[in-house]
């Protein structure tokens, strides 16, 4: 496509072909999200039922320890290896979206061959309502053109990534001491010894408290990672608007890169949490797309 054309991204990204892909991605990403949340059931199961038992029966000790330990390996094994084969896949069908979309080259030596349309036409069959999926890139491109409009379109899931990767992080970690906390008043309440509450509550606990505090870390890292992503796209963009003949496709599809590996490598913000912040990083991202188009004007 010729640098300074239309590529009319906000109305073609509701035609079929497009929309599709959108529901395949959101199809597969949610099934992979199932060994997540059994492997997040489990761990709360644990954290919450074993140490009522072991307190309420002392002779379950031994056997609770050893569940949670052997929980502890298979959800970070077999489980966790489930789920990341099923988010590249959708992953992989996400970059078809986004290459097609843009009208930008697609990578093979990054992320191996395209998805065949016959699996990307099965994976949307699974999704009935595609409403929540229109107007997917909610921003306002204005009359910008190619390549500068996919560059806001990269900026715009950046910034709205880096946000919620922030918050969750945040989250998740105060979850995780609130329930740190909790263990040990039930052990001072119950006058137990340094040894009894290890053993009886910490030890069956420790995989949900590790966890959380590991997940709040990896979301923050992926947080520090996307900001430096916007960061890029903010150089590209004043050099842009500096001289709009000299940005180039190629630093766009250096973008996408960069976006499709934090998608397939960084950790999972659940659906429920970025259905709950989508309005409004929806109204940010999109106050911030018109605050750079007008200091262009």
């Amino acid at each position: 496509m010729p640098a300074g054309a239309g590529s009319h991204i906000i109305q073609r990204q509701d035609q079929p072909e497009h929309l599709q892909r959108l529901l395949a991605y959101s199809h597969l990403y949610k099934t992979a999200q199932w060994w997540r949340r059994l492997r997040a059931t489990g761990t709360l199961t644990l954290a919450f039922v074993a140490p009522l038992v072991t307190l309420a029966v002392p002779a379950a000790t031994d056997t609770l320890a050893a569940i949670g330990a052997g929980w502890l390996v298979l959800g970070r094994t077999v489980l966790t290896g489930l789920e990341r084969r099923g988010i590249t896949k959708a992953v992989r069908v996400h970059e078809c979206y986004d290459t097609r979309l843009f009208h930008l080259p697609w990578n093979t030596a990054l992320a191996g061959r395209p998805p065949v349309p016959d699996d990307i036409a099965t994976a949307a069959s699974h999704v009935g309502d595609d409403a929540p999926y229109r107007g997917w890139y909610s921003v306002d491109l204005a009359d910008t053109p190619w390549p500068a409009d996919v560059l806001l379109c990269q900026r715009q899931s950046a910034v709205w990534s880096r946000r919620d990767h922030q918050a969750y992080g945040t989250c998740v970690l105060l979850v995780g001491l609130a329930w740190f906390v909790l263990g040990l008043s039930i052990a001072i309440a119950a006058d137990l010894s340094l040894a009894e509450y290890l053993i009886k509550i910490f030890l069956p606990s420790s995989p949900a408290f590790l966890d959380s505090v590991e997940l709040a870390r990896e979301h923050w890292r992926h947080a520090v990672a996307r900001e430096q992503v916007e960061n890029d796209i903010h150089d590209l963009w004043d050099q842009y608007r500096d001289a709009p003949a000299t940005l180039p496709m190629a630093e766009c599809r250096q973008i996408q890169d960069a976006a499709y590996l934090l998608r397939r490598d960084g950790p999972r913000v659940p659906s429920f949490f970025y259905r709950l912040r989508r309005v409004r990083s929806s109204a940010s991202t999109a106050a911030g797309t018109q605050a750079l188009l007008d200091d262009e004007a």
